[in-house]
């Protein structure tokens, strides 16, 4: 009795594409990082109103860095290696990419957009027997505070540095502001910005 033989198995390969759950998971710390972008998180007062954004916007990074390493790694092993093709190796890019284009091509609302809201808010804080107001929105812009001053401008206050700064925009009709260096923006608006030093 002759000895038998076993014909190899054709194995497929055990590599797989970037799929639905890599471009998921790409879409979704794409999302976080469009919503910082745009200043469309949810607005957060007080003295910790730069950790969300902070630690959201750094998760998100870190998710990216990871999920890119994971689609760089799979493309290879399944085009590289195994020679083969699939539409899906282009999703997490595509998604990045559009992200990206959206992010060059609409900015986010500047101050001279929003400078009618401004004003508006301006000239009722000067027309109001409170000299202040707290935790403001105006557009995409938080304040901590708008107040008037005695040299009856009105400042619109944004906290920055981890309390160690302090900018933002005065609405000063005669003249520039007082004790800030600031910089004229036409009319009768400047921009500020100081920062505390030990």
């Amino acid at each position: 009795m002759g000895e038998q033989q076993v014909e190899p198995e054709d194995t497929a390969s055990d590599n797989k594409p970037p799929g639905r759950i890599l471009t998921a998971i790409t879409g979704v710390a794409v999302i976080v990082l469009v919503c910082l972008h745009y200043d469309w998180w949810p607005s957060r007062f007080g003295d910790m109103a730069w950790a969300d954004p902070l630690l959201f916007g750094g998760a998100a990074l870190l998710v990216l860095v990871v999920a890119g390493t994971v689609w760089a790694i799979r493309t290879l092993h399944y085009v590289g290696q195994d020679r083969r093709w699939t539409w899906w190796i282009m999703a997490a890019p595509a998604v990045v990419a559009v992200a990206v284009a959206s992010a060059l091509l609409l900015p986010p609302q500047s101050f001279d957009d929003m400078r009618p809201e401004f004003e508006r808010v301006a000239l009722e804080v000067l027309a109001s027997p409170e000299r202040s107001r707290s935790n403001v929105e105006i557009g995409r812009f938080d304040f901590r505070s708008v107040r008037q001053r005695s040299d009856e401008a009105v400042y619109f206050v944004r906290e920055d540095g981890l309390g160690m700064a302090m900018s933002g925009w005065a609405y000063s009709p005669d003249g520039p502001p007082a004790g800030f260096s600031a910089t004229h923006l036409g009319g009768p608006w400047y921009e500020f910005r100081v920062v505390w030093r030990d």
